[in-house]
């Protein structure tokens, strides 16, 4: 027979679990299609920073970044492989003095109740008022680009970045969204040398003949968010990035 107090007890987490995911499942348009938001900044919760301050420093890195990598190649029968690559972002200091404190919130919304988690939009204009439609996740037509991870057409280099749902949904968000970056960074090296990219299932085993690092640099300008999709059936996040390729600049990029 079950107590009484376990019937509270299991009520009340039916009660405080309806918010979460409620909030996981409708989004609103400026979150997923922030490409129509271009004069707009999302900042989220993330790794204990408020959104503001996620806001300011994304907004300064996505203006102009250096990115320094390295990227591991496997050599097998004359032929090049990249295994693993690594990648660290750096900005001017001064260049977010002169943003901060200068965002304003016109939008919110609590991405996660069980960790207090929240998604804010911000503007430059202390007046900009926003009133835009929720999308439920049925509402959410599934994007072209989803079997991408990267492709490219005359103007644009574009990145698609996917992370597991599972877990701090900011987090989450923000993973997909660098390995975006990441993608776009990463098959741009594949291009200009040659190699082919080792999938996570592969095992080159006793074939490789030798190991190399590659030391590389980009410049970065004007990185762009289009669109956000939540797979909720797979329990996957996507995020899609695009770069114009004259805000690309590197010595990787020319040639050998």
């Amino acid at each position: 027979m079950i107590s009484n107090a376990l019937l509270h007890s299991q009520l009340w987490m039916i009660i405080l679990a309806l918010p979460l995911f409620a909030s996981n499942n409708s989004y609103p348009e400026w979150f997923l299609y922030p490409e129509k938001y271009a004069d707009f900044v999302t900042g989220f919760t993330y790794n204990d920073t408020p959104e503001q301050t996620d806001a300011e420093i994304t907004a300064c890195v996505y203006n102009e970044c250096v990115v320094y990598g390295t990227l591991e190649i496997f050599q097998n029968s004359g032929e090049e492989y990249l295994k693993n690559s690594d990648y660290y972002y750096y900005y001017s200091p001064d260049s977010l003095d002169s943003i901060r404190n200068q965002f304003y919130p016109v939008d919110r919304f609590c991405i996660s109740t069980l960790n207090d988690e929240y998604v804010t939009l911000f503007s430059r204009d202390s007046t900009a008022r926003l009133s835009v439609p929720w999308l439920e996740f049925e509402q959410i037509p599934k994007p072209q680009w989803l079997d991408k991870d990267f492709f490219e057409d005359t103007t644009y280099y574009y990145g698609v970045g996917m992370y597991t749902s599972q877990g701090r949904e900011s987090d989450a968000w923000k993973t997909a969204e660098e390995r975006a970056i990441f993608n776009i960074l990463t098959n741009l090296a594949v291009q200009m040398h040659n190699l082919r990219i080792v999938l996570e299932d592969e095992n080159m085993g006793d074939a490789v003949d030798e190991i190399s690092f590659m030391k590389i640099k980009y410049l970065l300008r004007h990185i762009e968010v289009l669109e956000r999709y939540p797979d909720l059936n797979n329990q996957l996040f996507f995020v899609l990035v695009r770069i114009a390729k004259n805000n690309i600049v590197s010595p990787l990029l020319q040639r050998d």
